[in-house]
């Protein structure tokens, strides 16, 4: 059993090793221009997100070059804000 599931996590893990064909990265990335906050114009169903309104995404530039990340949003049934807190790197 134990070889089994083992098995199947190998080959799921082999499904992220690469990029799909035909997709190339963003070559002249300007990272200042994404900085700043992102209002929800639309959205594909997120666990994070359901039920909320007023969703938004705010990117800053931490001091150790990274990005800091922070997704809000605005829960009416009990009129409390939801957030969570990230960071990301630009690799490559």
């Amino acid at each position: 059993m134990k070889r089994r599931i083992l098995g199947l996590f190998a080959l799921l893990l082999g499904g992220c090793v690469g990029a799909p064909q035909g997709v190339e990265p963003v070559t002249d990335f300007q990272l200042e221009r994404y900085l700043g906050t992102w209002y929800e114009i639309a959205r594909l169903d997120h666990r994070f997100e359901r039920g909320l309104s007023r969703v938004t995404a705010e990117y800053s530039l931490r001091d150790d070059g990274g990005i800091r990340v922070i997704n809000r949003g605005f829960n009416e049934t009990n009129g409390e804000w939801k957030q969570a807190i990230g960071r990301a790197y630009v690799t490559g």
